[in-house]
């Protein structure tokens, strides 16, 4: 079946397609039966046999009979075209080729089995999603020695798209991936809301990202996961990384015995946790990072034999790093063990954190040693063996005091700006009468759902699943009556076209009395692959999120208003709209109560293409890192006439390219805590690059008056940003509805 080596850090090799030595060829053709022996298909019949052996296979011949396959002579099947698996299908012993989409597609089923099979994507080179395994609300999915190459990636650099990754999982409760490689993909592993899972023996070269992708394994929202024995290694010249690890407000997850060599991100960490606790990341070398090789932006997470291996402190070709080249970022909660650092790319800058630094932190520097033999998946030698621990130095010393980047001067003001007029708000249906409804309302294929008032404990109030050309209007829901954790939302719209959402007020009557939710995931609107969403006229209180659109081109977003968005993060916003490109949001409203909200940015385009953000109005931010408006990884993109108010962090941010800020207005930022940590930005009001163009825009009484534009390299001849005084911020826009 599958082995697995130990290799030196001297050792490492390429890998291609044309030449790994990982899969036997077989002289002869090896052919499955079908679904009916009468009628061809496309789709091989997926046994339910087992192996007789952990050592051997058990192989149905083209003869008819079965047949014991000794370990490492794997025969496998070529097949074209995608596997749809079936409930509690095995699917094993393939090699599959796909010009686009993912190779096998478990959806909405349960108990599946893959095993010894090789997958071949993206054939085509294209931008379509795409993964050697997606797995899409199913449980209980059992993977095990698989190798995934994304054919159709660049020669060099970043990937088409973020979207075709080695594994992608969501809502996939207690899936469990053994001994797993993946070459050029955006993400080894995505894992997002599916607790519990296990990885052992994960390896990856070349993750290709690009933002938000680049990972080796990324934990979304999956708490009491693990990852065990990995490694990765990222050519400077090839890859385009971000975190090689993330937990992301994922708790109670342990990652250990593992090595990462390379990262050319600017703004990348070995393994970062991020709004995520209680986690462990033991007997991990991270070699050759750039901006940093340990993170901690959760609380009570441990790094133990943690050891960080000639750094870098130069630009790699995509920035110089952002951190200054620091090795281990931590906080008051965080404990470091037993851990150490060769070679330091920026001997003044090894450990640093926001607040106090605990007494729990333990890092020396040390000479004269090498990383640990880092795991190989070799699919032809029989079984694996863990990767031994590994013995750490007595610490001799306290790390040195970190040297904090200087951000930069501000440009002088210059002319006044041209202020567009305030839009007129357009108030909701007066005169609806609302039908009291108890529980979920499931739609159907073309329904018309009006005329409700809906209420419900947990779980959404309309679920839109699987299907097309839904209408719901005048609607007002009340959701998250038991005041719990489960995740919930007013709509939630899942794989579904053609969305029509009129006139809608969404109630968090569960949410606390004041700050942070107790789970990001009880938004207003959630959407997920719903192309085409159109939602007019809505008004939120208090949800985690006001909108939350994924993977949904073209959506449409009028009249959107919000009332404390409660987070916590990742969640915060009143509209993020992530990998959903060519959609607008206009005439827009959201008020935050510093003393209530809980808020990450206001508006999120992220990964999102061609998006147009206009006339609205954002009041309050109290994230010590938000933005009121921000492009991540996004180009092409407009914000015009929108007014900030009340800002912590940031106004206006762009991390994309050729994005367009026009008649943008900051008034009232503010400088100091508003109760989670000073604003990280140092108060900055416009974050720019030299792509960034910004026209007719001003600001009014500035917390920091010396920090109004800065960017990473030249800021371009277009920022046009000057002081004014005396002026209001526009008239904001009110859905004015009168139920009954």
């Amino acid at each position: 079946m599958q082995h697995s080596h130990q290799h030196g850090a001297s050792q490492d090799e390429e890998r291609s397609t044309s030449d790994t030595g990982l899969w036997s060829s077989p002289t002869y053709d090896f052919v499955s039966g079908f679904t009916d022996s009468n009628v061809p298909s496309p789709v091989p019949e997926i046994g339910s046999w087992e192996p007789l052996s952990d050592v051997s296979d058990l192989v149905e011949s083209d003869t008819g009979t079965t047949s014991l396959m000794a370990a490492g002579t794997v025969p496998l099947t070529r097949h074209d075209g995608t596997i749809v698996a079936r409930e509690g299908d095995v699917i094993r012993n393939l090699d599959i080729y796909v010009d686009s989409g993912p190779g096998i597609d478990v959806d909405h089923v349960n108990n599946v089995t893959i095993e010894n099979v090789r997958i071949h994507i993206n054939g085509n080179g294209g931008t379509e999603e795409g993964a050697g395994i997606r797995i899409m609300r199913g449980n209980n999915v059992d993977i095990q020695n698989v190798e995934v190459f994304n054919e159709g990636a660049p020669e060099t650099g970043a990937e088409r798209t973020p979207d075709h990754y080695g594994i992608s999982a969501f809502e996939a409760e207690a899936l469990s991936v053994t001994n797993a490689t993946f070459h050029d993909t955006s993400t080894g592993i995505l894992v997002q809301y599916s607790p519990g899972a296990t990885l052992e023996g994960i390896e990856g070269y070349d993750m290709r990202g690009p933002f938000p992708r680049g990972q080796l394994v990324q934990f979304g929202e999956s708490p009491d996961s693990s990852l065990n024995n990995f490694y990765v290694h990222n050519d400077p010249n090839v890859a385009w990384t971000e975190d090689n690890i993330s937990i992301y407000y994922s708790d109670n997850v342990t990652v250990s015995n593992g090595v990462i060599d390379g990262n050319n991100s600017p703004s990348g960490q070995g393994v970062i946790f991020e709004g995520s606790n209680n986690g462990t990341a033991r007997n991990i070398d991270a070699i050759h990072m750039g901006n940093g090789a340990f993170a901690d932006y959760g609380q009570n997470n441990t790094f133990d034999s943690t050891r960080a291996f000639d750094n870098i402190a130069e630009d790699q070709g995509r920035g110089h790093p952002l951190s200054n080249a620091l090795l281990w970022g931590v906080n008051e909660s965080t404990v470091v063990t037993d851990s150490s650092y060769q070679n330091a790319g920026n001997p003044g800058n090894i450990v640093w954190g926001e607040g106090n630094i605990g007494a729990g932190i333990d890092v020396t520097e040390v000479t004269g040693q090498a990383p640990m033999v880092h795991w190989t998946n070799d699919f032809s030698k029989g079984a694996s063996e863990p990767v031994p621990d590994v013995v750490t130095p007595d610490p001799v010393s306290e790390g040195p005091d970190p040297v904090v980047p200087d951000i930069g001067p501000t440009p002088l003001p210059e002319e006044p700006p041209v202020v567009a007029p305030p839009s007129d708000p357009v108030p909701g249906d007066d005169t609806a009468p609302l039908t009291r409804h108890d529980g979920t309302i499931v739609a159907r294929e073309g329904d018309v759902i009006r005329d409700m008032d809906i209420y419900v404990d947990s779980g959404p109030g309309i679920d839109v699943d699987h299907v097309d050309n839904v209408t719901i209007e005048n609607v007002r829901i009340h959701f998250n009556g038991n005041g719990g954790t489960e995740e919930g939302a007013g709509i939630r719209v899942m794989e579904a076209d053609d969305v029509d959402i009129q006139n809608v007020e969404v109630f968090n009557v569960g949410a606390p009395e004041t700050g942070a939710e107790r789970t990001p995931d009880h938004y207003g609107i959630s959407a997920f692959e719903a192309e085409d969403l159109s939602v007019t006229n809505a008004t939120f209180h208090d949800t985690s999120t006001g909108v939350l659109i994924q993977y949904s081109p073209g959506a449409e977003l009028e009249g959107i208003e919000g009332y404390d968005m409660r987070g916590p993060f990742p969640r915060g916003q009143l509209v993020q709209m992530g990998q959903s490109p060519d959609s607008t949001l206009n005439n827009f409203y959201v008020h935050n109560d510093p003393n209530v909200a809980w808020t990450e940015d206001n508006i999120s385009i992220y990964y999102s293409d061609n998006v147009t953000v206009s006339n609205g109005v954002i009041d309050g931010n109290n994230s010590p890192s938000g933005q009121g408006v921000i492009f991540e990884g996004s180009n092409n993109g407009t914000v015009r006439n929108v007014d900030a108010i009340h800002m912590g962090n940031g106004a206006f941010a762009d991390y994309g390219q050729n994005n367009t800020f026009e008649f943008t207005r900051s008034f009232d930022n503010i400088a100091t805590d508003q109760g989670r940590g000073h604003p990280l930005s140092n108060a900055l009001l416009w974050g720019v690059n030299e792509s960034t163009v910004v026209t007719d825009s001003s600001y009014q009484n500035a917390g920091n008056p010396g920090n109004i534009v800065w960017g990473e390299g030249n800021i371009g001849a277009g920022i046009d940003v000057s002081e004014v005084t005396g002026q209001a911020p526009v008239a904001h826009w009110t859905n004015e509805f009168t139920w009954s």
